[in-house]
């Protein structure tokens, strides 16, 4: 909101440098449809642009060549000898279109001349200012664009007939122009001077000195009144007359007609949004007041939607915090009870466990039992055999005995016998 509010104290800051450069009487459109409507047509082109076309005019022309230049108090002011030369030289811009030629856009701004300059040491020459440029009190003219115009918008002269009267007839063709373009110097030199608008352009002394001839200065006569300057134009063509409508003579002439525009048949080759006259920069300039105010209700309803959407996100955060945290103690108890679950398991494996264990050991002792029983019995068994086999044993051990002392006996005496012999 701050930056756009910014954004237009700026625009209108810049555009109150620019009304106040527009000495005079503002002139509307209406008086120049109906002033210039007799020596050309008007053009409506890219929607709201709205241009003059020159009739009967030479294949080769350009604008600023029929008339001649004057040094005045204004700077370098152009005379021209073509009726519709009061308006179309001294307020609003040329531009050289591919399809439709030279076109002119009305402006309000009145000027010596619009031109720039371009100079050596053998020519000068002049080209119409484009609808790309400006005039600002404190910058003098600014572009919109970054504006190099080629060589068809240039008239070039030698020094020594710039100061003719019928500056045409000594104007070079296109094809010298194209060679000596690339060689000359680029001059723009329009200034602000108590409340006038003055176009300085190439420094009259040295055209004076190129041209070996003295430049005197002219005044120029403003006249307000259409039929006073005809005359007097006619009467005395030694000074300087110049046509700037009165506010009588705009109310006297503004009267309610259909304006007879045809619509062009294709686009324009300029750029539409870059045309930075006062008339466009101060519709422009009511167009960003009403684009302001249209957003700052955008603004407000957006920064409205905004609080919603925040108050709506900030519900939303909390019932999503909401169920996460059931969410969460839904798997606290979810996790819970797995773990008692498998703390329950592993209590069962180990109870499981000891009872096998526990079973295992008695069927060992009732094994070891069965086995110490049956080892008791054998040597109960053992113990009664030997019981029962122990007499007969005495007498047979008694009857070998017996035995071994009869046999004894009687080998001694056989023994006997034998040593008696």
């Amino acid at each position: 909101m701050k930056k756009i509010i910014f954004a237009y104290f700026v625009i209108m800051m810049l555009f109150g440098s620019i009304i106040n450069a527009k000495p005079g009487i503002e002139v509307s459109f209406g008086f120049f449809y109906s002033s210039l409507r007799p020596y050309g047509s008007w053009i409506q082109l890219d929607g709201d642009v709205v241009a003059w076309h020159p009739r009967n005019i030479h294949r080769d022309w350009r604008p600023y060549s029929i008339g001649r230049w004057s040094w005045t108090n204004d700077g370098w002011y152009w005379d021209s000898d073509e009726p519709f030369g009061w308006a179309t030289y001294h307020y609003g811009r040329w531009y050289l279109d591919d399809y439709y030629g030279w076109i002119w856009i009305p402006d309000y701004e009145w000027a010596p001349s619009w031109v720039e300059w371009r100079y050596n040491d053998d020519y000068i020459g002049w080209a119409p200012l484009p609808p790309y440029a400006s005039f600002n009190i404190h910058r003098g003219i600014h572009f919109s664009i970054g504006w190099h115009s080629n060589h068809r918008w240039w008239n070039f002269i030698s020094y020594g007939r710039f100061g003719h009267s019928h500056i045409h007839h000594y104007l070079l063709d296109d094809w010298r122009c194209s060679k000596i373009f690339g060689a000359t110097k680029y001059r723009n030199n329009f200034y602000y001077d108590r409340d006038r608008i003055v176009n300085g352009g190439v420094d009259r002394s040295f055209i004076e000195r190129r041209g070996g001839y003295r430049i005197g200065e002219r005044e120029i006569r403003s006249i307000d009144n259409r039929e006073e300057f005809e005359r007097s134009r006619e009467r005395d063509r030694d000074r300087i007359y110049t046509y700037r409508p009165s506010q009588d003579e705009l109310t006297r002439n503004n009267r309610e007609e259909k304006f007879d525009i045809r619509r062009g048949d294709r686009s324009a080759t300029f750029e539409r949004d870059k045309l930075s006259t006062p008339r466009f920069a101060e519709r422009d300039a009511n167009q960003i007041e009403r684009n302001s105010s249209r957003n700052e209700e955008r603004t407000r309803d957006s920064e409205i939607r905004n609080q919603r959407d925040i108050e709506r996100q900030n519900s939303d955060r909390e019932i999503q915090r909401s169920r996460e945290e059931n969410n969460q103690r839904e798997a606290a108890r979810e996790e819970s009870i797995k773990r008692r679950e498998e703390n329950q398991q592993r209590e069962n494996a180990r109870r499981e466990a000891v009872r096998q264990r526990e079973a295992e050991r008695q069927q060992i002792e009732r094994r070891n039992e069965v086995q110490r029983g049956m080892e008791s019995e054998r040597r109960v068994e053992r113990r009664e055999e030997r019981n029962n086999e122990r007499p007969s044993f005495r007498n047979e051990n008694n009857n070998s005995r017996s035995e071994g002392r009869s046999e004894s006996r009687g080998e001694r005496e056989s023994r006997g016998s034998e040593r008696r012999r």
